[in-house]
């Protein structure tokens, strides 16, 4: 993969993190009782892998969450990638000589289209979850 494609494909990879990092504080927000704006407000500062904890204690309570033990443990792993991507990806190449023709390079460039995958059909999932949800709450 070339560099231009690479950074094209983790702007992309980053946009689905930040799409579900929001769609589970929305969740989260009309899943708690009361105003949801408040809610929204006391979790807008939290980050992914504190509204995945938040969120999976908050759906469990009554005994029927609405997303599955399995996805939450997805939602988990999707996290720590997204630490990779947001805080080390460059640093496994970008500071060696010829970088582009290493193997360093070449491995992030087959990890991030597996997590570009892999995190685009996740945000799409939650994406509907949040609509069908939150439009249930609000009748």
């Amino acid at each position: 993969m070339n560099f231009k494609d690479f950074k094209i494909a983790y702007a992309e990879t980053m946009l689905y993190y930040q799409a579900i990092e929001y769609d589970i504080k929305f969740i989260y927000a009309y899943m708690k009782v009361g105003d949801v704006n408040k809610h929204f407000d006391e979790i807008e500062n939290k980050t992914l892998g504190q509204m995945i904890r938040k969120l999976k204690e908050l759906d469990n309570e009554d005994n029927k969450p609405l997303i599955s033990a399995g996805d939450y443990k997805f939602l988990t792993q999707i996290c720590d990638n997204r630490n990779h991507w947001a805080h080390n990806v460059f640093l496994e190449f970008i500071y060696k000589n010829n970088w582009i023709d290493l193997k360093e390079y070449q491995k992030q460039c087959a990890k991030l289209e597996k997590d570009h995958d892999r995190v685009e059909a996740a945000s799409d999932i939650l994406e509907k979850i949040r609509i069908d949800y939150c439009k249930s709450i609000r009748k």
